[in-house]
């Protein structure tokens, strides 16, 4: 789980700053990084992580959504 400590840790102020930059490692060709990063999140917040990247309309974005769906 990702939790409020580790959010400012990274410098964020919300979860959904984590979700965007698990996207933005993934657009920086960082894939390990960003499954690093998936691997931490609770069931909850994958799912969450999910139905935040539905608003993205990208191939990436489609990417990050298989990528934590198959970590669940």
């Amino acid at each position: 789980m990702v939790s409020k400590e580790t959010l400012k840790e990274y410098g964020f102020k919300t979860i959904n700053e984590y979700y965007e930059y698990i996207l933005e490692s993934l657009v920086n060709g960082q894939r390990k990084q960003a499954e690093t990063l998936t691997k931490v999140l609770s069931t909850t917040q994958k799912v969450d992580a999910i139905e935040y990247l539905e608003d993205y309309v990208s191939k990436v974005a489609s990417e990050c959504k298989n990528l934590i769906l198959n970590s669940i």
